[in-house]
């Protein structure tokens, strides 16, 4: 009985201390101030996406994006199965110095494409600066083994025909992921084809003063192997090591916006020191829509 009583005072108590709250407090009375900020999620493909994530200047032409990442994946795939381990055998079989004079005899026999194209480009400076290359590091150089042309500070400036076609007019058209090869666009695509034909040519041509009359095509196939190992142990990129679940799209976007300037480098000549050659601003078009018209 006595326990039933205490619980019903205090009880009461509880009730009274409930109802001295006062309604007119400040803090029960104010109106929602409407500082809740809306849910932001990763923009879907085909949705639209609000100006405050505006993020055009990141889209490229890529009408054929699905092709592409297919392309892309593979050449991964390709890179890590078979590229990267034929690049370590032969980075461990040739030592350093011994790889550097393969670079080097690489880059002499460019400076043919090079030459060629800076008379295709109507420029003078590349033309004479790419025949100088040739002839003495031909010569001095023992064939090109060693880059004395550089040690008498005639740097090397490879152009291609791709450079050529851009010099000319060409837009670049589509962004392109070519197997093995890797990112491209369609102009870019078709001026890698010149190069290729124009460097059979001159191969041809090499095997005539060599006196080779049989096994060239063998001989051509270990050319392009050692040609390949030599560029792709230049080359510090490794797929998926970005740290980026979009290295696609960035590798993408940089492709793009360097062979942009290279273009603007080409078409201006080359920048003063101290002032850059850029001048566009990332106005590229959404990714999927054609190009706008000037």
């Amino acid at each position: 009985m006595i326990r039933k009583l205490f619980s019903f005072i205090l009880l009461c108590l509880l009730l009274q201390g409930c109802a001295t709250i006062s309604k007119n407090d400040p803090s029960l009375t104010l109106k929602p101030q409407g500082f809740i900020a809306p849910v932001s999620h990763a923009p879907r493909a085909g949705q639209a996406q609000g100006k405050d994530a505006d993020l055009d200047f990141l889209e490229v032409y890529d009408p054929w994006d699905s092709m592409n990442r297919h392309f892309y994946s593979f050449n991964a795939r390709f890179d890590r199965a078979i590229y990267l381990p034929a690049v370590d055998v032969y980075t461990t079989v040739l030592p350093s110095p011994v790889r550097k004079g393969v670079t080097n005899a690489v880059n002499n026999l460019n400076e043919v494409k090079s030459f060629t194209n800076g008379i295709l480009q109507f420029n003078g400076g590349k033309t004479a600066r790419a025949f100088s290359r040739f002839v003495i590091n031909s010569s001095v150089g023992l064939l090109g083994i060693f880059d004395v042309a550089t040690m008498w500070d005639l740097k090397r400036k490879e152009t291609g025909f791709a450079d050529t076609l851009g010099v000319w007019g060409v837009p670049p058209g589509p962004y392109v992921v070519l197997p093995i090869l890797g990112p491209s666009s369609v102009r870019d695509s078709g001026g890698s084809l010149g190069d290729f034909a124009l460097l059979w040519y001159e191969m041809n041509f090499v095997y005539d003063l060599a006196g080779v009359e049989e096994g060239r095509t063998a001989i051509g196939i270990g050319e392009s192997t050692i040609r390949g190992l030599d560029l792709r142990a230049n080359v510090p990129f490794r797929y998926y090591q970005t740290g980026s679940p979009f290295e696609y799209d960035l590798v993408r976007f940089l492709y793009t916006k360097k062979r942009e300037l290279d273009m603007e480098r080409e078409k201006l000549g080359a920048s003063t020191a101290g002032k850059p050659y850029m001048k566009k601003n990332f106005d590229t078009p959404r990714r999927n829509r054609e190009p706008a018209k000037k």
